[in-house]
């Protein structure tokens, strides 16, 4: 959307609500606050992952079902069902955002001021965007000492707003406490307690000054993405005009001379959170015979490890994902951009043949080429690989593939002397369709 031409996106907020409340209990909540101030942002309400296992304290006043985020003993300082909270959160964020902040009261405030700090440190929130803003109504900060350290140290630098009631005897002190994990928080006081409180005239002017400055942030970032993506079409363009006319030169100097043999070149998409050069390396075991009759480009995947790599400690950093998913792997987040990332590589450093790819990277590599058409296709299939079962069902969506099975599991092997016979004969099954179209290629250019 855009005002006065400037390119306008409200920010987008994750509400988590009170201990033993609900999310639709947290928009009764917040629908007190001005149309001034709503109009603003953009609220998605959740209910937390798990139901009420005591009594509520808005039970009689509001209807339930109630929800609660985690579970807690007396003195706030062990918890129980924190790592499967903060995976809920994930999922949440992954499924209805992408989100620029938090909004939490109580308990759900608790979690949103630490969760920056969380995922800072790599302890949450690592398969999203980072959380930009918060705004925290009756707030406190863990007392788990080792969640404490990864959250509120360094200090927090992302812009928020506190809400803390002159009669919260429940968490007022606390609430100030939290200010200290801040770089510049911004505090309104009001005269109540443990409540979602209105906006009255004197806040009012804070809480719009807060959200116009997180708006301007918003907006920059916005008009920045806008430029990068336009930046990046051009260079596309220019790329496809000189690559078409490097390629069109080419074959008319070759047409007056003895046809060159090209190896099939293939753009290799490593394994998630690895990267191009653990690519390399894992490579590097197969027989020499096979690697002389390819053209292999490695190149790393587009966004920086969201979370732990299973291959740290055995290679060196830094790791790459292609896109990140949920556990189903049923939705994904940044496709598109992870598409148009490989086919800028392919143009780049093409004209590209094939593709060669291994775990996340092959599945990419499988369903580019889309699924029913009929191309060379060659699949290694580990008898106690975890995505074996996949893999089989897999070669359904290929005409006539080639099957290489190995006795190891979610790896690259090693190719055995039955292997490499097969490996090279579809290596040269391939190198006469590129020798032919290269041919037909250079006739048809001399011809014109």
């Amino acid at each position: 959307m855009e005002r006065g031409g400037q390119i306008v996106r409200k920010p987008k907020f994750l509400c988590l609500h009170g201990f033993r409340t609900s999310g639709e209990i947290f928009k009764k909540q917040l629908g007190k606050w001005p149309e001034s101030v709503l109009e603003k942002i953009e609220l998605v309400f959740v209910d937390a992952p798990f139901p009420a296992q005591g009594e509520s304290d808005v039970e009689g006043i509001l209807d339930p079902p109630y929800y609660e985020w985690f579970q807690f003993n007396k003195e706030f300082t062990e918890y129980t069902n924190f790592d499967e909270c903060l995976a809920y959160i994930e999922d949440c964020m992954i499924n209805y955002g992408p989100f620029d902040g938090l909004l939490g009261f109580s308990q759900g405030a608790i979690l949103s001021a630490a969760l920056p700090g969380l995922q800072k440190k790599g302890v949450a929130l690592m398969n999203v965007p980072k959380i930009r803003f918060l705004i925290i109504i009756g707030g406190a900060t863990l007392k788990e000492p080792s969640l404490a350290e990864k959250a509120y140290f360094p200090q927090i630098e992302c812009p928020s707003i506190h809400f803390i009631g002159e009669t919260d005897y429940f968490l007022k002190d606390y609430g100030t406490e939290l200010l200290k994990a801040f770089v510049d928080p911004v505090v309104i006081h009001h005269p109540k307690g443990h409540i979602v409180p209105r906006i009255d005239e004197k806040s009012l002017p804070i809480m719009l000054s807060f959200l116009d400055k997180i708006q301007i942030m918003v907006n920059h970032s916005e008009k920045e993405n806008v430029r990068l993506r336009s930046k990046q079409t051009a260079e596309y363009t220019n790329r496809i005009h000189f690559g078409r006319e490097k390629q069109q030169s080419q074959r008319v100097r070759m047409g007056s001379e003895v046809p060159v043999q090209r190896k099939p070149r293939f753009l290799c998409l490593h394994g998630f959170r690895t990267s191009g050069e653990i690519l390399r390396t894992q490579m590097g075991k197969w027989p020499q015979t096979v690697l002389d009759k390819i053209d292999l480009v490695f190149l790393d995947a587009p966004f920086p490890c969201l979370g732990k790599s299973e291959v740290e400690g055995i290679f060196d950093p830094p790791y790459y994902e292609w896109f990140q998913f949920n556990k189903e792997f049923t939705e994904y987040t940044n496709f598109d951009e992870c598409l148009a990332y490989i086919e800028d590589c392919a143009v780049k450093h093409g004209p590209i043949d094939g593709l060669l790819g291994f775990s996340q990277g092959a599945i990419l590599s499988a369903a580019l080429p889309g699924l029913q058409a009929k191309v060379g296709f060659g699949s290694y299939e580990g008898e106690t690989d975890f995505l074996k079962p996949y893999g089989i069902e897999l070669l359904e969506s290929f005409v006539d593939p080639l099957v290489i099975h190995h006795p190891k599991g979610h790896t690259i092997p090693r190719l055995d002397e039955k292997g490499s016979e097969d490996m090279l004969n579809f290596l040269e099954k391939i190198q006469k369709v590129v020798t032919m179209e290269e041919e037909e290629g250079i006739c048809s250019v001399a011809a014109s």
